[in-house]
């Protein structure tokens, strides 16, 4: 993990360099003057009295009008295998951003576009609603992005965002869409990612494999116009060293009877996946040092961890809690921007920044896994070891004990994919390195707690949490 942290800054420093000169140009030519009205809060009292009431009274309660459904959407994002958990937060945020940089002076959006804007207001009461125009449109954009992106998160969220916020989902329907209004809007920028979606590398229909009964995110084939190819996955069987030891499949199961054998997740990403923050020839020619591993030591180190872990269930909660990075540190953010008092720009802009920058990060990382095609420990302990007895992790609820190493199997699932470099290492990196410059380079943090306005101190945002967590679960 560690041999990785430097490149990854120098490739993290240029990625959030480019971010910032394309989507915040504060040129005079960005500024619109042919603007377009707010309209349709009205109409959301017109078709329910009383619906401004409730959605004041609920931003009353809350810094942003979308937070009451934001978790139940994040806790539908990690249902997906890692890479495609950070394509979805990529749309997302990008999806909302472009949303409400329609409000602001001289934004761009994520692909550099000027676009039509929001009239700025010229009284008091015009900047009053359109204050609540903007963040009803960031309200309207999070939910309908995110049941575009997601079908199944509809019945989720969709009882919180009518019922508990106020808004009406039906106004979506509506065709042509008005883009004066927030649905409007967020029909408008939603449609116009779905589209762009098609031609993003990820294969994320199928269609790419099979043109009959696709299979969404699977492996394929590809030459492009410009020459450029790629050729799917073949798994390596050629005899093992201990320099070369390529990756294996392993056994899944779901614990309810249901197995099935790993097929690498989205070999092809680092190869045909579009990028929204790097240059391409910046990325190409990017690559990390072959790994070092000692596999007869580091077997040792992770049948130690593992057994020293078995008996401490603080260390078994954090290891669940940040297995996903979507639950654990991205949530920090927004932690960070109600403590801050960010506006809603701000915060979408912030997002968007992280999203992007986490998801280059994932092509990168991923072009270089299979590069490497590195084995991970599962496969080493087995193949290694055989039969031997060790002392280790036995499994739930039966601590330590000592088991054949062929039956021995880390607290947390092994992801499909390719061992190094390590994709936590890289994305914990991104997040660390991009929160921080956000916070014109200070590394602590201080939050206030929102609910109790406690302070509790100040976090110190650093990507080591997540490699300690990485090396100590799998």
């Amino acid at each position: 993990h560690l041999q990785l942290i430097k490149p990854f800054m120098t490739m993290l420093t240029s990625i959030k360099a480019h971010l910032a000169l394309l989507l915040l140009l504060s040129h005079d030519h960005c500024v619109d003057a042919q603007c377009t009205v707010p309209t349709g809060l009205d109409t959301l009292d017109t078709l329910r009295p009383g619906t401004l009431a409730q959605v004041e009274a609920m931003r009353a309660n809350v810094p942003f009008l979308w937070l009451p459904y934001a978790f139940p959407f994040i806790n539908e994002i990690i249902k997906p295998e890692t890479p495609i958990r950070f394509r979805i937060g990529q749309i997302h945020g990008s999806t909302v951003y472009n949303a409400v940089a329609r409000y602001h002076l001289t934004a761009l959006d994520i692909w550099g576009r000027n676009m039509f804007r929001i009239c700025q207001p010229t009284t008091a009461q015009e900047e009053l609603d359109y204050k609540l125009h903007e963040v009803i449109t960031a309200a309207y954009t999070f939910y309908y992005s995110g049941i575009s992106i997601m079908d199944t998160v509809e019945d989720i969220i969709k009882p919180i965002f009518s019922e508990v916020v106020g808004l009406n989902p039906d106004l979506l329907m509506l065709d042509p869409p008005d883009q004066s209004t927030p649905w409007g809007i967020a029909k408008m920028v939603a449609d116009d990612m779905t589209e762009s979606l098609k031609a993003d590398g990820w294969n994320a229909d199928g269609k790419l494999t099979a043109k009959h009964n696709p299979l969404p995110f699977s492996d394929f084939s590809f030459v492009g116009a410009n020459g450029a190819s790629y050729e799917p996955y073949d798994i390596d069987t050629t005899p093992r060293t201990k320099d070369h030891w390529p990756w294996a499949p392993l056994m899944d199961s779901d614990g309810m009877g249901h197995f099935s054998k790993q097929q690498h997740v989205t070999p092809f990403i680092g190869f045909t996946g579009r990028l929204y923050g790097m240059n391409r020839s910046h990325y190409e020619s990017f690559t990390s040092p072959p790994p070092q591993y000692d596999y007869e030591a580091e077997t040792k180190v992770v049948l130690e961890r593992t057994r020293k872990m078995a008996s401490n269930d603080t260390q078994k909660a954090l290891l669940e809690y940040f297995d996903s990075k979507y639950t654990s540190i991205l949530p920090l953010q927004i932690d960070y921007s109600i403590g801050a008092k960010d506006s809603e720009f701000e915060f979408w802009y912030a997002d968007m920044v992280l999203v992007n920058t986490m998801y280059d990060a994932v092509l990168l990382v991923w072009k270089e896994k299979v590069r490497h095609n590195a084995a991970r420990p599962t496969t080493i302990v087995h193949e290694l070891l055989g039969d031997k007895l060790v002392d280790t992790y036995a499994g739930p609820l039966m601590q330590a004990q000592f088991i054949p190493a062929t039956e021995w199997q880390p607290f947390i699932r092994t992801m499909p994919h390719a061992e190094y470099p390590s994709a936590s290492a890289c994305i914990c990196t991104a997040y660390k390195e991009t929160m921080v410059l956000l916070n014109e380079g200070e590394d602590d943090i201080g939050l206030e707690n929102p609910l109790t306005h406690t302070v509790p101190g100040k976090m110190m945002l650093r990507c080591q949490v997540c490699l300690y967590l990485e090396s100590h679960s799998r």
